[in-house]
């Protein structure tokens, strides 16, 4: 009787490369792009920063109806506004960085290695809460109009318009290859890595700048998860091959 052929292994799922992004042409060859995990790390940092201690006001708000609290609910709004100004308002103007950024190890420049104008990080810091005011606007307003008035019909399309670029913004992030904004194709920035000079740092800018090992801890802790993973998965793969290779085997040895 003929033996039966072995059955082909089956091939195993290759990864798919990751393709290198292309350099801009006008950004200095020094300086190198934030990769993703560096870019949430910078965005987690800073919606924590900017709205916990605000949406705990808003909760405690919202629970006790107004009718007591008061005084604790008005000193949470009062510190949610202090740490708004600071990390939205006084960093980058000061140094040219917010909270997220320190942690995440990264920085806004422009092609030629300076920092863009104070402008582009108060538009770039505060999308999110321009969203949330005009949402706001539009939620409380949208209903008046019928009433009559101009106020209603200017507080809605303004709420709108916060609406929408916040909508536009998140749109061109998404489909650019470097994830820049539109106030970043506006300014002419990128979001790169940045390592502080080896000179010697003391008092406030040395704490800020210590953050920084928070980050690294964290993506180290997730590369580690990653590779671990690839690793299992890997060996799965292998191990299933050698199974059904030695199956095959087994067929052809019966059959004969």
């Amino acid at each position: 009787k003929p033996a039966k052929p072995a059955k082909p292994a089956k091939a195993k799922n290759e990864k798919k490369q990751k393709v290198k992004k292309a350099r801009p042409a006008g950004l200095s060859s020094e300086f190198e792009i934030a990769p993703k995990l560096s870019r949430v790390i910078c965005w987690w940092v800073n919606f924590i920063a900017n709205f916990s201690v605000l949406i705990g006001a808003l909760f405690m708000s919202a629970f006790t109806g107004g009718s007591s609290g008061g005084l604790e609910t008005t000193i949470l709004f009062i510190v949610a506004i202090l740490v708004w100004l600071f990390n939205a308002i006084f960093l980058p103007f000061y140094t040219g960085r917010n909270l997220g950024q320190y942690t995440s190890s990264t920085r806004y420049i422009r092609g030629d290695g300076t920092k863009p104008m104070f402008l582009h990080s108060l538009f770039v810091n505060n999308i999110g809460l321009l969203s949330l005011i005009g949402f706001v606007m539009v939620f409380t307003q949208a209903g008046s109009i019928s009433d009559g008035g101009t106020a209603p019909i200017v507080m809605t399309s303004i709420g709108s318009v916060f609406m929408v670029l916040w909508i536009i913004n998140w749109q061109f992030t998404r489909n650019s290859d470097l994830n820049q904004g539109l106030f970043d194709l506006m300014f002419g920035s990128y979001l790169v890595r940045y390592s502080p000079e080896e000179k010697a740092t003391s008092g406030f800018r040395a704490r800020l700048e210590s953050m920084s090992q928070f980050g690294e801890k964290y993506a180290k802790r997730v590369e580690e998860r990653a590779k671990a993973k690839e690793e299992k998965v890997a060996s799965e793969s292998s191990e299933e091959a050698e199974t059904e290779e030695d199956a095959a085997e087994e067929q052809d040895n019966a059959d004969n």
